[in-house]
């Protein structure tokens, strides 16, 4: 099977932080923070579309963010789920009871059109639960876990448990800059068990955290989160969120977000082997016995020869544009 190991890739990973880190001002890691907002913050991002008549769909996003904030601590739940169902296309369907001989023509028959209920298209989970404790002007240390459902990607459960330690570069009303280094256990369970790779492994964790206010009511965020086997350093994975989110007053707001999902070493994927095949008959009679299928790359017909195992493809993109709730 397929490995690849993009070294190149996790540098690029950790340009941003570094770039970021070099570029604050240099009283800025050692300047003391303003008075931390104690108490209960919430954040919820609502995004729906859903059609019927000629077209059967739906799709539900949901994520919700909320953060307990004490003096030196805080502690931070966050929700995130999509969920889309498609409807096959309606059919006619041909009125029970009825029998005739094969090879013959049915008798005169009735139909009642049906149409088919929806059915999931993408189903995609996402839970962490995490603690951090700051322990001087910069430092802080950090706990927590999450689990993941993406069912598309072929990750039916994924439980990541994860300790390290950080800094808190800036904590200010109008940016904040985090970055923390640790290490995990992951426990995961794939639809299609995979041979070349571990199900449950320790490793290292990469978190950058990014958000700057531009004018009164404009925000950016970049999220960063890395997770790499300790065992097999060509087994990592990333989460990347970009957004913007415009404020329309105190409570509500727009956002559009950009998500990468990447996995290094994807799961792997049962597979029709399938074939396009012509008819060919060398002296021109039927049924001589000297007729033979050749393949070709167009045309002919579709012959299901076998099943194989692939890799899902490493990337999946989410653009989502979402109100944003806050209280």
């Amino acid at each position: 099977m397929l490995r690849r190991n993009l070294s190149a890739g996790r540098g690029f990973l950790l340009a941003p932080v570094l770039a970021i880190g070099a570029a604050l001002p240099a009283g800025a890691q050692d300047a003391s923070a303003p008075e931390r907002k104690v108490g209960w913050f919430n954040s919820t991002e609502f995004s729906l579309v859903a059609t019927e008549g000629n077209s059967n769909t739906s799709a539900f996003g949901f994520k919700n963010t909320l953060t307990r904030r004490w003096t030196k601590e805080w502690f931070t739940l966050r929700l995130d789920s999509t969920r889309t169902a498609t409807a096959d296309d309606r059919f006619a369907l041909v009125e029970p009871g009825l029998s005739w001989e094969p090879g013959a023509m049915p008798p005169p028959y009735t139909t009642t059109t049906v149409d088919p209920p929806g059915e999931p298209d993408v189903e995609k989970y996402f839970v962490e639960g995490r603690f951090d404790k700051k322990t001087g002007k910069t430092r802080n240390w950090n706990t927590g876990g999450s689990w993941d459902r993406n069912s598309d990607a072929g990750i039916i459960n994924r439980y990541i448990v994860f300790a390290g330690v950080g800094n808190l570069w800036q904590d200010t009303d109008d940016r904040k800059l985090q970055t923390s280094y640790g290490i995990s256990w992951t426990d995961r369970e794939e639809e299609t068990p995979d041979p070349e790779k571990d199900e449950r492994f320790a490793g290292v964790r990469l978190v950058f955290r990014y958000s700057e206010k531009m004018g009164q009511v404009t925000t950016y965020k970049s999220d960063l989160t890395f997770n790499m086997s300790l065992k097999d350093s060509s087994d990592y994975s990333f989460d990347m969120v970009n957004s913007v989110a415009v404020s329309m007053n105190r409570r509500l707001s727009l956002k559009v977000s950009l998500q990468w999902l990447y996995n290094n070493e994807p799961a792997l994927e049962d597979v029709d082997v399938v074939a396009r095949v012509m008819l060919i008959d060398p002296d021109g009679v039927p049924g001589s016995g000297d007729e033979l299928f050749e393949t070709v790359a167009d045309g002919g017909n579709e012959l299901t020869l076998d099943e194989t195992q692939v890799r899902k493809k490493a990337l999946d993109t989410v653009f989502n544009a979402s109100l944003v709730i806050n209280f």
